[in-house]
């Protein structure tokens, strides 16, 4: 009965049944068999480390800054205000330097971006774009970080070098978002080396 029913089937669909079957073998054997090109531009990875290194830099930075913001206010407490406005000095000077280092990362990451095209297979390059989102948002970050920062310093270098002393409650609520900049920080980083870690996966 099978063999009737193929008979009866015109010349012409037998052939292009044929002609798909052969088609979609090939499309398996491609897909499945093949391994999936992966390009990733060296620029690309040079920029990438290059990244991971001024960011560490930025999170050490950020994290000697807490430390330092902790001495700062014990030695309000004790009075000591010479080694307080000697250590508010020297915040300012690193608050320097994390802006530099943020304007580095900015360069690395605009390389990154422009070598995006060029990654393959695309859902590497997708998992890049998502990991230079989250290292720009950093940037956004710390410069919110900067800010409230250096607000901070101007008014403890006030408080230290002047008979002024009532701050009006300002310090607490600039520290207190100070650290929550830190953390957020912290955390699109990690979001960057988690994503990165998948990129090297794809």
């Amino acid at each position: 009965m099978i063999k009737d029913f193929y008979h009866r089937i015109p010349r012409r669909i037998k052939i292009f049944i044929i002609f798909a079957l052969i088609v979609l073998a090939v499309y398996f054997s491609v897909y499945f068999l093949t391994p999936t090109v992966k390009n990733t531009p060296s620029e690309f990875l040079e920029a990438r480390q290059e990244s991971s290194l001024i960011a560490k830099n930025i999170i050490f930075i950020s994290n000697r800054t807490s430390d330092n913001l902790n001495r700062i206010a014990v030695l309000d407490r004790e009075k000591k205000y010479g080694e307080a406005l000697d250590l508010v000095m020297e915040e300012i000077k690193q608050n320097r330097q994390a802006r530099n280092e943020a304007i580095k990362l900015a360069g690395q990451l605009e390389i990154m971006a422009k070598n995006i095209s060029a990654i393959l297979p695309v859902s590497a390059s997708q998992t890049a774009l998502q990991a230079i989102s989250s290292e720009t948002a950093l940037i956004s970050r710390l410069i919110t970080y900067n800010d409230y920062l250096v607000q901070l310093l101007e008014i403890l270098q006030q408080k230290f070098s002047s008979s002024q002393k009532n701050t009006n409650g300002k310090i607490a609520e600039l520290i207190a978002k100070i650290n929550e900049e830190a953390k957020t920080i912290n955390e699109l980083d990690n979001s960057f080396n988690q994503l990165m870690g998948e990129f090297d996966k794809k």
